[in-house]
């Protein structure tokens, strides 16, 4: 039922159609009802030879049909049989159709909805949870869990309704035409529910195990589909193959646990079904022996009986469903549930910009699944319009302290101030716009070359998007792209080099015109002709802006207005190009590591 409350909102909008659907679910039960006592109409009317009539009607219908037709049946009554029966079905039909499509409608709306919110809540989601979930579970989450939670909507309500409405006219139906048969049909219902209870509870465990394995192999295939020229580097695959197999395995064990209760449901219920069956074919041909029940009414009560058990195996099938579905709707209620660890606190203000420096006051972060700090009370600033680099070993916090400064995590303790505001009071998406980022890693989009320049700011103007182009070196060899500007990139921009990528990233911080510029190893991925052509272009942008530079090649960084050095998660060292090399500490050593100089030579 909690479950249930929790689809409800989805469905709320659009009540009036399921309304409608219920009432075409509804038609086509006393539809199924009016079949069977057409039945006993139609065998005692034709059979009985009952004369109902003395119309012209009759006399009409019998000089047409006489010749061919018993005299003993009824004119009327054939041409009652003639009308009603297509009447009844079109009538069937009709709503047949409605309850389909309404319901299908519904179905598609609402799965269309929850993805879109999954969407929208997977973007509103702190980078801590996607640290300690893995994509391919996310991902099983919001396609192979929805695929089953839009196959639930679309089919159990129409099942249930249209087919629990339809049992209780044929059964009311039962009664009236003989209630001591009607209670011997009734007596499957107990023995049924003691079958379908259990095995409804065994397959929604299977289901729910299943599924959970399903984000184990979508996790897999996404991994090996990353890492393949690694994979194929290292003679990886066939250990790779065995982990999926192993993977593939166990969703075949607990696929086949569902299956298995899903295929004993179908043939229990036929079973039972057949006692019930042949204790009615015994019992009625009795009455009719003794002439206590006649042929219609008896015809009538078998096609009444017939009509209410494919609705009671639908039932039975549509427990299979429900559970999976239910299973499923669990899944993905449990990640709309999760929350943000970054949110803006009540009354933050907009940021408007710079004024004096960006400071960090002892700040201390530690990951939750790790042991010892990314960083251990670091303190230093960024005075606007300065250049300030961060360097240091691989490992020592350079691009945690870039996370922190995003506000992408919290500190654990300490705080980072803009001017004389805790970064946390400050409303994220103001701070945001005032940053431009360039990461080693750069991330492209399935987009055209203006759509990935434009990121953000997809309202810039061609003229703006060219000239950021240009600033980053990435003007000349776009134009030589097939469609230029338009030429669609393709899946995680792979058809560029590593070095046009990096320069696509860097003119898509330029276009923002940052007032604080980080760049997180910008150049890594450059030849050293590229680097120094793009070094040249970023010392442009940076003019006037505050700059913090994550740098490994020590030899971009010699212009920097201060180097904050850090080891371990701590500040070791701060100073300029010339002051750290003079100190002998940790900075030259790591100069000296990229550049060769003789040992006791300061510069």
């Amino acid at each position: 039922m909690n479950l249930a409350k929790k689809f409800l909102p989805y469905l709320k909008p659009y009540r009036l159609r399921f309304y409608q659907a219920a009432m075409a679910m509804i038609l086509v039960a006393l539809s199924n009802g009016a079949t069977v006592l057409l039945i006993r109409f139609v065998v005692n009317g034709l059979f009985k030879g009952e004369d109902l009539t003395g119309s012209q009607l009759d006399v009409v219908i019998s000089q047409i049909a006489g010749p061919l037709l018993d005299k003993t049946i009824s004119y009327r009554t054939l041409w009652l049989i003639t009308i009603s029966v297509p009447l009844l079905i079109a009538v069937k039909s009709g709503a047949a159709y409605a309850q389909n499509y309404l319901m299908s409608w519904l179905g598609q709306r609402i799965t269309q909805e929850m993805r879109e919110d999954l969407f929208r809540h997977l973007h509103r989601l702190s980078l801590e949870f996607y640290s300690a979930q893995r994509a391919g579970e996310v991902l099983a989450r919001v396609t192979n869990d929805l695929t089953l939670v839009q196959s639930m909507l679309q089919f159990v309500p129409l099942y249930l309704i249209r087919d629990l409405l339809t049992i209780i006219v044929l059964m009311t139906s039962l009664f009236f035409l003989n209630w001591r048969f009607a209670l011997v049909a009734l007596a499957i219902i107990p023995i049924a529910s003691a079958v379908i209870i259990p095995l409804g509870r065994k397959m929604r465990d299977s289901s729910s195990k299943s599924q959970a394995i399903m984000g184990d192999i979508y996790h897999r295939f996404q991994e090996s589909l990353h890492g393949m020229m690694l994979i194929k580097a290292l003679n990886y695959e066939e250990g790779a193959i065995r982990k999926f197999q192993a993977e593939n395995q166990s969703f075949f064990v607990q696929m086949m646990r569902y299956l298995r209760a899903t295929a004993l449901s179908g043939p229990l219920m036929e079973f039972l079904g057949s006692i019930i069956m042949a204790s009615l074919v015994f019992f009625g041909g009795r009455e009719i022996a003794l002439g206590r029940m006649d042929a219609g009414s008896f015809g009538a009560f078998l096609t009444a009986f017939f009509s209410a058990y494919a609705p009671v195996k639908n039932l039975g099938k549509l427990n299979s469903e429900l559970q999976r579905g239910l299973a499923s709707g669990e899944r993905i209620f449990q990640l709309l549930e999760e929350r943000p660890n970054i949110i803006d606190r009540p009354g933050a203000r907009k940021f408007t910009g710079l004024e004096t420096a960006v400071r960090l006051d002892q700040v201390l972060f530690q990951y939750p699944s790790r042991e010892t700090p990314a960083l251990d009370r670091v303190s230093f600033e960024v005075r606007r319009g300065e250049t300030v680099a961060i360097v240091g070993p691989s490992g020592s916090g350079k691009s945690t302290l870039v996370q922190l400064l995003l506000r992408l995590y919290d500190p654990s303790a300490g705080a980072l101030f803009f001017d004389a505001d805790d970064l946390r009071d400050l409303d994220i998406r103001t701070v945001r716009e005032r940053i431009g980022l360039v990461t080693q890693e750069t991330m492209l989009f399935n987009e055209t070359v203006l759509g990935n320049i434009a990121i953000g700011r997809e309202d810039s103007p061609l003229e703006a998007v060219v000239e950021a182009a240009r600033v980053a070196n990435a003007d000349e060899f776009i134009r030589q792209l097939p469609k230029g500007y338009q030429t669609p990139l393709g899946d995680r921009g792979l058809r560029l080099s590593g070095g046009q990528r990096q320069r696509l990233a860097i003119a898509r911080a330029v276009l923002r015109d940052p007032e604080i510029l980080i760049l997180d190893e910008a150049t890594s991925n450059l030849d050293s002709t590229s680097e120094k052509e793009v070094q040249r272009a970023l010392e442009t942008v940076m003019s006037g802006r505050t700059s913090i530079v994550i740098a490994h090649r020590l030899s971009t960084i010699q212009n920097a207005d201060r180097i904050v050095v850090l080891n371990s998660g701590r500040v070791e060292e701060t100073g300029s190009h010339a002051e750290l090399l003079a100190a002998n500490g940790i900075y030259k050593k790591l100069y000296a590591l990229q550049v060769a100089i003789p040992d006791g030579d300061p510069v």
